[in-house]
């Protein structure tokens, strides 16, 4: 006899309760904890990894009644320019999630991947290194601040987690199909599923509880979870709270369709719901909705004028350092590359205003500050590499630091309009010789210092010979660059006037990397392997930079006046600058005769 099945219901009509949704997932995740797999959670604040988080807990503690000892570990990522409240929300919710654990006998453990020092958006973006993602711009911040961080948090937790013996953990993400077409269109290409792990293109195992589930469904865990119905760290009234107030409604239901109505217009190209406060890949209307909604939020104005200002300068090129860092074939790039000088010292007195209004703020509440952009660590960082760069006069951060906090002094973000849309300037060429200091000697422009060495007396411990031939001070190998707080602290106690007075003094050509020399001798500054001979060749550059007179705030029309065309630059420059040529600057003049 032959059968058919016939199809009375649709697939996809039938609806599975979010309470089944729960429970097929609490099995899952159970199931794992009987193998003695440990569980990783992508958390990041938001409903979907709320919903995981609270299921991991949930299977956890099923487990822990079946005399299984189960391992969770939630980490997250942490820009350091974040949205303050998101900042203030995942770091209250990972205390609960370790506190729930500490409650029942479950192991859990937090972890936060942050930046390193010198990838942070402000250090990039005060020491000249790097501007803002600008929407028509790279996407290197999403690189260095959030997947380095948690590429190098993973392989650390993978390391502890062989070293215990324990079993491949396997990660969690909250990632559903409905969230957009792409998205599901990438994770169908990964072949990734909601009940079993599977390996990623990284090697890592990773499970999708959520996959299928609708943002409805979602909500309705929240709730169920926010309730009390299920066993839970949280109530997720703040989760609530950030979705209504960042799209300005008191109901999160609406909030998240207005959101996902106009989901092609994420915050930033990151994806970001809320954006980090400095980011301007793309308008981030959340905070801005989260200022007009409620006075709460009042504290986070000033983020919000910073974002504005760089924003509307991204096209006045008068704002822009013009003179280029590589050489090739005798030459440097003119043309406007990262912030001028001029701007770094209006944005590092910016910043540094907000701080301190804000600890003035939190301090007059009667609670912590809610944010802090230059924390002292990272203030040095970036007046060490002021100087460094020659962008600023030595101490320039010590001197704005203090006449803020002394009351000298307001430095106020103001409205500007937004610079026009215009095409980039055509690039022109400087000779500056073969290499920087290839015109006089360069003994003392890099690492050294005749008088401190003279002083200390000649020591093996004191200098090292690099491969290049070249004699520069000795420092420690470290893992990372990193500022030494204690050497720091002693310096602001003991020393701070005098580093004011030396500010004050001036310096002679050449002498502007001043600052960065000081602090390297008095142990303030970690430097990681291949540093000494980097920086000491960017030592060179910027003396003989400051000697020509291009440091600081140069005459503009003076140096495109010492500087050629692609079109009359040598054969060999032009073949090694080829990628800079434009067709204007490429042309060549035809005097013709009338005839």
């Amino acid at each position: 006899m032959k059968y058919e099945t016939i199809e009375l219901f649709p697939a996809h009509l039938v609806e599975i309760s979010v309470e089944d949704l729960i429970s097929q997932a609490i099995g899952n995740l159970v199931a794992l904890f009987n193998q003695s797999v440990p569980i990783v959670v992508a958390y990041s604040g938001g409903k979907d990894s709320s919903v995981v988080a609270a299921m991991a807990l949930h299977a956890a503690l099923q487990a822990k009644g079946m005399g299984r000892d189960p391992f969770l570990v939630f980490t997250t990522g942490d820009t350091r320019v974040e949205n303050p409240e998101i900042t203030i929300h995942y770091k209250a919710e990972l205390e609960r999630m370790r506190r729930f654990g500490e409650e029942h006998g479950i192991d859990v453990q937090v972890a936060i991947a942050q930046p390193n020092i010198l990838s942070m958006f402000q250090v990039k973006v005060l020491t000249g290194r790097g501007l803002p993602s600008f929407a028509n711009g790279s996407n290197d911040c999403s690189t260095d601040m959030k997947i380095n961080p948690q590429i190098r948090l993973r392989k650390q937790l993978l390391s502890e987690i062989q070293k215990e013996g324990m079993r491949e953990p396997v990660t969690l993400t909250g990632v559903r199909l409905d969230e957009s077409e792409i998205r599901a269109a990438r994770l169908k290409a990964r072949g990734e599923r909601h009940d079993v792990p599977v390996r990623n293109k990284d090697g890592d195992l990773v499970l999708s509880p959520l996959m299928r589930w609708s943002e409805f469904d979602v909500w309705e865990a929240i709730a169920l979870y926010g309730s009390g119905v299920y066993p839970t760290f949280s109530d997720f009234e703040e989760v609530k709270r950030i979705y209504a107030h960042a799209a300005g409604t008191s109901c999160v239901v609406v909030a998240d369709a207005i959101y996902e109505g106009g989901k092609r217009h994420r915050q930033g190209r990151c994806g970001a719901r809320t954006g980090c406060w400095s980011c301007l890949a793309a308008e981030d209307k959340s905070l801005a909705n989260m200022i007009e909604f409620d006075k709460r939020y009042e504290y986070a104005a000033g983020l919000h004028r910073l974002n504005r200002f760089m924003r509307n300068t991204q096209y006045d090129w008068s704002l822009r350092n013009w003179v280029g860092r590589t050489i090739m074939e005798g030459f440097i790039a003119v043309e406007p590359d990262t912030y001028s000088p001029k701007m770094i010292r209006m944005l590092t007195r910016f910043m540094l205003q907000l701080d301190f209004d804000e600890q003035q703020r939190a301090r007059r509440a009667g609670e912590q500050p809610k944010f802090e952009i230059l924390p002292l660590d990272v203030m040095v960082a970036v007046d060490a590499y002021q100087s460094l760069q020659g962008i600023a006069r030595p101490f320039s951060c010590w001197v704005d630091y203090n006449e803020i906090r002394t009351g000298r002094v307001r430095y106020d973000i103001p409205e500007v309009e937004r610079a026009p849309v215009t095409r980039m300037p055509e690039t022109r060429f400087l000779h500056v010789g073969k290499d920087w200091e290839d015109s006089a000697g360069t003994e003392w422009t890099g690492l050294r210092d005749p008088l401190w060495e003279n002083f200390m007396g000649e020591s093996d411990d004191m200098l090292l010979t690099l491969k290049s031939g070249r004699i520069v001070w000795k420092s420690p190998v470290n893992k990372e660059f990193s500022v030494d707080m204690e050497s720091v602290f002693l310096m602001e106690e003991f020393e701070l006037d005098r580093l004011l007075a030396k500010h004050e003094s001036g310096f002679e050509p050449g002498g502007i990397t001043a600052a960065y020399k000081w602090y390297f001798q008095y142990g303030c500054l970690n430097l990681s392997a291949g540093m000494l001979r980097k920086h000491d060749e960017i030592c060179r550059r910027t003396s003989f930079k400051d000697r020509l007179g291009l440091t600081l705030e140069y005459d503009h029309e003076d140096l495109i006046s010492q500087t050629v065309r692609y079109r009359d630059l040598p054969e060999g420059a032009r073949l090694a600058w080829a990628h800079k040529a434009t067709t204007s600057g490429s042309q060549t003049d035809l005097l013709l005769e009338a005839a």
